[in-house]
């Protein structure tokens, strides 16, 4: 399908006040289908393109080559009068959307509902009688609130796609769950899913309560008030350990056991030792680290692609 029947296909449901979760609900395929036509990765097959021109109320030739051109019988009656006003309203029509620049575009209809564009951010915000549907198109994020249940879609690097089914099931990141409590159980706070038995009891231990209470006893035991605050530095340790337990995955063990161990190492010279210079320069190496991981990570990912 080329670039400019796929825009027409953008800018018709956009005129029609519907979300792509919306259109997709009633033409019965999915988001992601709707979503391939409007970026020209694939083609509606007869019966959708049927039932798009009657629900945008246009003729199938419309929808698929555009506006029709004056026929000649226009062009004999002399309708001069009549294209020289759309030229005039052609031009005016610029100046006014100059007007506007790249500020939020908003349309407020009784039948299509509220519908609001920001080209700036790329978010996109519809509330209608499907629901409420936000999109930001530039991270990949996709919202829907309606009568068909909850659908949630983060595409990027560790997002995640959460949907509620018909039959009262949970779906995330393709795994279908019976309720939203066995979600639970299997899936901590974060939404990440557990790989096995140690990792989900490594990191459901309450260990900051555990650090809590070894800070009180080494500060009323042995009053080492300002020592035992480098305990807290074992936390993000404890569950990056638990993390790399579970997922095996050497660069985030990494990413997040080095900014602690560098931070901790610069307070203890800074506030034991009275050595903030040159130790500072530990602080400066901890982006670089971090940058290095994420870089290791989008290798190895594209690497098992290939």
């Amino acid at each position: 399908m080329d670039l400019a029947m796929a825009q027409r296909l953008v800018d018709r449901r956009k005129a029609a006040g519907l979300s792509q979760e919306a259109l997709a609900a009633q033409l019965g395929v999915s988001r992601q289908a709707v979503s391939k036509w409007e970026r020209s990765e694939s083609s509606p097959d007869t019966d959708n393109l049927i039932a798009l021109a009657a629900l945008y109320g246009v003729s199938l030739d419309e929808l698929l080559y555009g506006e029709a051109a004056n026929d000649a019988d226009d062009l004999e009656d002399g309708s001069a009068d009549t294209e020289t006003a759309d030229v005039a309203d052609e031009a005016e029509d610029p100046a006014g959307h100059a007007d506007c620049g790249d500020k939020p575009l908003v349309d407020i209809s009784l039948a299509r509902g509220i519908h609001v564009i920001d080209p700036n951010k790329g978010e996109e915000v519809h509330v209608g009688w499907s629901g409420i549907h936000v999109t930001n198109e530039r991270k990949g994020e996709e919202v829907h609130v309606g009568p068909d249940g909850v659908h949630i879609d983060t595409l990027e690097d560790d997002g995640h796609s959460v949907r509620t089914n018909d039959d009262g099931t949970v779906t995330i990141d393709g795994e279908t769950f019976s309720s939203w409590k066995e979600a639970h159980d299997k899936l901590d706070h974060h939404g990440k899913h557990f790989h096995t038995k140690v990792g989900r009891a490594w990191n459901k231990f309450p260990f900051p309560a555990l650090v809590t209470l070894a800070y009180l006893v080494l500060g009323i035991v042995y009053g080492t008030w300002g020592m035992g605050l480098f305990l807290v530095f074992l936390v993000p340790v404890y569950y990056a350990i638990g993390d790399f337990i579970d997922r095996r995955h050497l660069s985030k063990l990494i990413e997040v056991i080095y900014p602690a161990a560098a931070i901790a190492w610069f307070l203890y010279m800074w506030l034991c030792l009275g050595q903030p210079h040159p130790a500072w320069i530990i602080l400066i190496t901890i982006p670089v680290i971090k940058a290095l991981m994420r870089w290791c990570r989008k290798q190895w990912k594209h690497r098992k692609q290939a």
